[in-house]
């Protein structure tokens, strides 16, 4: 028997999702309830719907703190040069809410989830360079969609287990300003590759796929990038990596560019510091939308890994 459950809430009904009902009318919703409270349980910040710092902050060179030893000078070849203070916030306040979107559906032992979440924010960006902090604005509309596969097991909590898990997607609302793609990301572990992602809508093993690291593996990420705006800046795109769990002083959201390699692929070395269960991001960004600050030109796409450091 198949059951679909589909639950639609803004930010601030989160802890009611339990409570909604079947479309079919048929479902169980204390199952769909135990499928979605299992899969928090066990892939924790694999499926976190934000990353990154919130707000306009600064990149910065190297994973690592300021002074501590370990910081490395990038070189960029363009003639245009990304910001240094930039960043979203997609939740104003006083603005919009985010819209959750699970569809649950239970056919027989499996389970498939998939989380449909949009945003209307502002991107925020200090383009004066001039010792100032005065970020301007625009808007953002972004969706990231992910999906998991679990089957019953009685032996774990919630009676559910995840056996699959497909990156995390995230794109423009309006598919018209898709002009960024992030196509491909490999993901390397101390010059191992270990997965590429060509498809972030495509499920991974959870046992076998998700990338997983010790502490102290160096992971490599390269990522292939195309961009049809024609903005006319050099280089078109910018691109970074967000990531947790690189700094050997604690466990926060750093961004970092990712080195253009002149061939349409960008690659980022990193040190797994601390142990953990996230996602770390690939950030691909029409150079325009850095570039001019107030223009209505919001062009992104972004593929979150997860991964698990033991």
């Amino acid at each position: 028997m198949r059951h679909t459950i589909e639950l639609t809430f803004a930010a601030s009904l989160v802890g009611l999702a339990a409570v909604a009902c079947s479309n079919e009318g048929t479902a169980p919703a204390t199952d769909q309830a135990q499928v979605l409270a299992a899969e928090s349980d066990q892939l924790g910040a694999m499926v976190d719907t934000d990353f990154g710092a919130a707000g306009a902050a600064a990149t910065s060179a190297s994973t690592e703190p300021a002074g501590s030893g370990l910081s490395a000078a990038l070189t960029t070849s363009g003639a245009d040069t990304a910001p240094t203070f930039w960043g979203r916030l997609r939740v104003v306040p006083g603005g919009p809410r985010p819209i959750y979107h699970r569809d649950v559906t239970i056919q027989g032992d499996t389970a498939r989830v998939e989380h449909d979440i949009t945003f209307n924010g502002i991107f925020l960006v200090d383009t004066s360079a001039d010792g100032v902090f005065d970020p301007t604005s625009k808007p953002l509309a972004d969706r990231m969609t992910q999906h998991a596969v679990l089957v019953r097991d009685a032996s774990r909590p919630h009676a559910w287990r995840v056996v699959e898990l497909s990156p995390q997607d995230w794109t423009v609302v309006d598919p018209s300003r898709q002009t960024v793609t992030v196509t491909d990301v490999k993901v390397y572990r101390n010059d191992t590759l270990l997965v590429e992602v060509t498809d972030p809508t495509a499920l991974l093993d959870v046992t076998n796929r998700i990338p997983r690291f010790h502490l102290g593996d160096t992971v490599k990420v390269v990522a292939a990038v195309t961009n049809t705006t024609g903005s006319g800046f050099t280089p078109g795109s910018f691109v970074f990596l967000h990531v947790r769990h690189a700094s050997v002083l604690n466990t926060t959201w750093r961004r970092v560019p990712m080195v253009d390699n002149g061939d349409g692929t960008y690659q980022r070395t990193w040190i797994a510091r601390q142990t953990g269960i996230d996602r770390f991001v690939v950030d691909a960004l029409d150079s325009a939308t850095l570039l001019l600050g107030t223009a209505d030109n919001y062009r992104t796409n972004e593929v979150g890994i997860p991964y698990r450091i033991e």
